[in-house]
């Protein structure tokens, strides 16, 4: 939550300090082949669907096929998680993972406009109006296992 001076302090209900754990993406070796997006979809919504995938990839085809990878960073101070006036963001305590509960969430978007990374890491899933952000897949990120070229990996913190 933003205070007087624009600094920043975490939500109070914010485990501090927490273990991170989080996607990390190398883009030097990402193929653009989305299989990352696919896998994440289908696993959380039953449909290949890009716009539904809580991992983004952006492919520029006129600057030599370049992709660039944008999983959440599962962010230390959680700002998305501050910016929740339903309280619908919490924390995993199995993988410290920053979850989204969609029976909670108004789809108000405080959260879409909080996150720091550009784009948002979190999507608005139109369908249900509700938001939707990578929970890790429970610990064992479906993304990661996919990946064939091996670009995506979870760190910790």
């Amino acid at each position: 939550m933003s205070v007087p001076g624009g600094r920043y302090e975490p939500h109070p209900n914010a485990p501090c300090p927490r273990k991170r754990r989080f996607i990390a993406a190398d883009s030097e070796i990402c193929s653009g082949c989305r299989t990352c997006e696919a896998v994440c979809s289908l696993s959380h919504e039953g449909v290949v669907s890009p716009g539904l995938s809580r991992i983004q990839v952006i492919t520029w085809p006129f600057e030599g096929y370049r992709s660039e990878v944008y999983p959440c960073l599962q962010c230390e101070d959680a700002p998305c998680l501050a910016a929740c006036p339903v309280d619908a963001i919490s924390v995993d305590e199995t993988t410290a993972a920053l979850v989204i509960d969609g029976e909670a969430c108004t789809g108000c978007r405080a959260c879409m406009e909080a996150c720091p990374q550009k784009p948002s890491r979190i999507r608005c899933q139109p369908d249900k109006n509700i938001c939707i952000k990578c929970d890790l897949c429970g610990g064992e990120p479906l993304c990661v296992k996919y990946c064939m070229e091996g670009a995506l990996s979870v760190r910790e913190s």
